[in-house]
């Protein structure tokens, strides 16, 4: 039970800062070097890499 609820957490803070590159850059590929732009995909990278070892981990 504890599993799935912090997998549904993770998943929630992936698609809010997900929200917020995507609102960040929003469509203008200069925006890619904004200094906002590289800490938030950072973290959404190892938000993404998190959630799957979380997931892999609940399967077995």
């Amino acid at each position: 039970m504890v599993e799935t609820l912090r997998i549904k957490w993770l998943e929630e803070e992936l698609e809010r800062l997900r929200t917020e590159l995507h609102k960040s850059v929003g469509g203008e590929p200069s925006r890619l070097s904004d200094s906002r732009v590289l800490p938030l995909s950072r973290r959404l990278d190892a938000l993404i890499v998190e959630v799957q070892r979380e997931k892999r981990r609940f399967s077995q």
